[in-house]
């Protein structure tokens, strides 16, 4: 192709070259020549050359009338030499509508300015398809100056074409993966500078669009602060050529805020494989790092709360296993004051009473009736006595004026025993609950946990006031014993008296195995409170 064009313009040169000295022989000889001789002599030679072109020669009239083509043009075109000569405008009839204002404007440039153009434009081949021309065109006038026409040549560039378009679209479509996918892509030259990203990159940066972070470095985008880090990472790709791959890292972003990149690094190779820059993507972590710490402090506060548990069942264990001798004890206990009180009372009782029967029976030996009859009426408060002595006994054990007269009666004569009892306390009671919501399976341990507290404010509280409440609260059956004693500290009561430790345990099982409720509140100085509830329809569960 090289060589043709310097054909071309060797022959332009030779035919200037020969007007001149044509000009010169008529004023030399003053013989006049006919210029038309020496034009078509290089007319000529110029067919010779054209007629043997891989390209398209031809001439044209200042009417842009097609005087010569060269055989190429139907290889090109689709249409013969003849077809051109019996049709001079067939080639401005054969360029692409749309590209033919493009072609003319050029040609009258040329025709002007007087020197050669080229440009790229498409004709319609015969076949109907679209072929791409690159055109060079050169003007010809005479030794007047007039203008005679153009000589061009066309040369077929539809495969180039093609492939620069084929070329393009594939750029295009490397731009559309790289902006639809899910991550951030980046490439930098050896220095660390930025050649290129997609969008989503150039977005995270705070520009408008990828191009311009082209020649920029990290020092001068918004994260600065981690340039250094940055680039440091870098070089080590590049210094060892191996990939980084899959670690975290923080960046500041242009508003100000802090996030976390999950980066791969990898190195940019040349054509001779030597590096020449680093590839990197990163995509944002800073969710999943936020739920991944979420979840760490979950995790450590459900050690924490197991640590807690297991503490707490540990301490329920060593309670557990210490209720069968405490209640072993108690149960002892129980038997020895049942002796006692039977020891005491009904069996001196019962020894006064021997005694005065066997002298009421001596004196009616004696047929003394007037001591028998002495001795019958001393007999009568002692037995009066020790029957009031065997029912506190049996009372003690369980009232039957619960199964008489129900909860709330029993409640009463709670209250007015343990003030019998303990004169110096005050002890009020409060029902507001109708005897027929309670569950006849719940009385008895509601009065026992009702006896029990009266039982520890009697030992421990020093108060001088209890309240007594038992009512109906929402859905729930409540029972409140209050007291305004000296309070207790619940951490180290459990550790240290055995007494309340059975007495409080015992109260919470009997709450949580009849399906309520335990609760305690006390601090020294400031009382003591016991509540314990239950549902309403705890009877079925019961059952």
């Amino acid at each position: 192709m090289k060589d043709q064009d310097k054909t071309k313009a060797q022959l332009i040169h030779e035919l200037t070259l020969l007007r001149e000295r044509v000009a010169q022989l008529e004023t030399e000889k003053g013989r006049p020549m006919r210029m038309e001789e020496s034009l078509r002599a290089s007319e000529n030679k110029f067919r010779i050359v054209a007629d043997n072109s891989n390209d398209w020669e031809y001439w044209l009239s200042p009417e842009k009338e097609c005087l010569y083509t060269s055989p190429s043009c139907q290889r090109i075109c689709g249409y013969s030499v003849e077809e051109f000569q019996a049709n001079p405008n067939l080639f401005s009839q054969i360029v692409h509508p749309d590209d033919l204002p493009h072609y003319k404007n050029h040609l009258e440039q040329e025709r002007f300015t007087g020197g050669p153009c080229e440009f790229e434009f498409r004709i319609m081949h015969r076949d109907g398809t679209a072929r791409w021309i690159r055109h060079v065109c050169q003007p010809i006038f005479d030794e007047n100056k007039n203008f005679l026409g153009w000589r061009g040549n066309n040369c077929d560039i539809t495969e180039r074409r093609q492939a620069e378009e084929a070329l393009r679209d594939s750029e295009r479509m490397l731009h559309l993966v790289l902006d639809t996918i899910p991550v951030r892509v980046f490439w930098k030259d050896i220095d660390s500078n930025f050649l290129g990203c997609n969008r989503s990159f150039a977005l995270d940066a705070g520009l408008k669009s990828p191009e311009e972070i082209i020649g920029k470095n990290d020092f001068e985008m918004g994260w600065a602060e981690q340039a250094e880090l940055y680039r440091l990472d870098d070089r080590l790709v590049m210094e060892t050529g191996r990939p980084k791959l899959g670690y975290e890292e923080p960046q500041t972003t242009p508003d100000g805020g802090r996030i976390w990149l999950r980066t791969n690094k990898v190195p940019l190779r040349d054509a001779e494989g030597r590096i020449s820059g680093v590839l990197g993507t990163y995509e944002e972590i800073t969710e999943s790092k936020r739920m991944e710490e979420d979840l760490q402090k979950a995790r450590d506060e459900l050690e924490r709360r197991v640590e807690e548990r297991t503490a707490e069942l540990e301490k329920a264990n060593k309670e557990l296993r210490q209720i069968p001798s405490k209640l072993i004890s108690v149960q002892e206990e129980e038997r020895k004051r049942l002796a006692s009180e039977l020891h005491d009372s009904i069996g001196q009782t019962l020894a006064a009473v021997k005694f005065w029967v066997e002298m009421s029976l001596k004196f009616r030996d004696e047929r003394d009736g007037n001591a028998v009859m002495n001795h019958l009426e001393q007999f009568v408060p002692i037995l009066q006595r020790s029957i009031e002595e065997t029912r506190s006994i049996y009372m003690g054990l369980r009232p039957s004026i619960l199964d008489k007269m129900g909860l709330l009666a029993t409640l009463e004569w709670l209250r007015r025993e343990c003030m019998k009892l303990y004169p110096s306390r005050h002890i009020e009671l409060e029902t507001g609950l109708n005897e027929k919501k309670i569950p006849e399976s719940l009385k008895i341990n509601i009065f026992r946990i009702a006896q029990e507290a009266l039982n520890n404010v009697a030992k421990h509280s020093k108060a001088e006031w209890v309240d007594i409440s038992l009512s109906q609260n929402g859905d729930r059956i409540e029972l409140v014993v209050s007291d305004d004693g000296v309070g207790m500290k619940l951490d180290s009561i459990f550790q240290t008296d055995s007494s309340w430790t059975l007495g409080l345990t015992s109260m919470r099982e009997r709450a949580e195995l009849t399906g309520g409720s335990f609760e305690i509140e006390s601090a020294p100085g400031e009382g003591t409170t016991i509540r314990a509830s239950w549902p309403i329809e705890v009877e079925d569960k019961l059952q």
